[in-house]
């Protein structure tokens, strides 16, 4: 009975072993589970479908793209290429703009504070206007009258006002072809006709004994020195009893955008 009552034991005490061991594996693997599930088993088992969700999407995509047709792809590239007009030519015109506030600032800080200038925008010249003649966006409306003074950059006379109308008017350059002209030799107290000849130039005739350098400025008389012409190359021959100069214009007048007019 005693060997009875020890085997007994022994075989719940086996028992007890077991389930204890048994126990401890379960929470291993209830452990583990867990710590997949937290960390790492979602990433490991949904990478694949990812992967290959990833591929048909790009495949999808680029199917759809080759698929397009060739009316869309007209289009689309219409679309950039109108684009990218738009963009070049807004890089124009801020370029233009720039400029032309630049000319400006120039051209207000040549002005004189003791003159009254009125800026004034060239719509034709002399290519497109009778000969040697410039068209003007002011008119009586802006207070211009007839003999008022035209200038280029704010300090070279080139013409008088010969015709008003409300908004425009007529400036005759002193070139103009049989315009007479009274000037002043620069560097001496002597006055001489300047006439025009047109295309900005200008013919001078002198006595032979008065003696003219080439390059000598005309000056407009007055108090302020204002070249209206340079001399240039004697044209007369030796045993002419009077020397004739051609003259031009010190400024080109398909340069200029803008004059200002002198109020007298």
């Amino acid at each position: 009975m005693y060997q009875f009552r020890d085997k007994k034991q022994i075989v719940k005490r086996r028992k007890k072993i077991k389930i204890i061991l048994l126990f401890l594996f379960l929470s291993l693997i209830t452990s583990f589970i867990i710590y997949m599930t937290s960390f790492g088993m979602w990433q490991f088992l949904g990478k694949p479908f990812w992967n290959s969700r990833n591929f048909v999407n790009k495949n999808i995509n680029e199917s759809g793209y080759l698929l397009r047709t060739k009316e869309s792809v007209y289009r689309k590239n219409r679309e950039l290429v109108l684009e990218n007009i738009n963009l070049k030519n807004q890089i124009i015109d801020y370029s233009i703009l720039k400029k032309e506030n630049d000319d400006l600032k120039e051209l207000m800080s040549r002005v004189k504070p003791e003159y009254k200038f009125i800026l004034a925008s060239i719509l034709t010249k002399p290519n497109f206007s009778p000969y040697d003649t410039i068209t003007i966006d002011l008119g009586s409306d802006s207070g211009i009258i007839i003999g008022d003074k035209v200038y280029a950059n704010a300090i070279t006379p080139i013409g008088e006002v010969d015709t008003v109308y409300k908004n425009t008017s007529i400036v005759v350059l002193y070139s103009n072809p049989g315009k007479v002209t009274i000037g002043m030799i620069e560097g001496t107290n002597t006055n001489i006709e300047i006439v025009g000849r047109g295309g900005g130039n200008f013919e001078m005739t002198t006595p032979v004994d008065l003696y003219v350098e080439k390059g000598k400025n005309i000056l407009l008389p007055g108090i302020s020195s204002e070249i209206v012409a340079v001399v240039g190359d004697i044209v007369s021959m030796q045993n002419d009893p009077m020397k004739k100069f051609i003259l031009s214009s010190p400024v080109n007048i398909q340069d200029l955008k803008w004059v200002e007019v002198k109020k007298n």
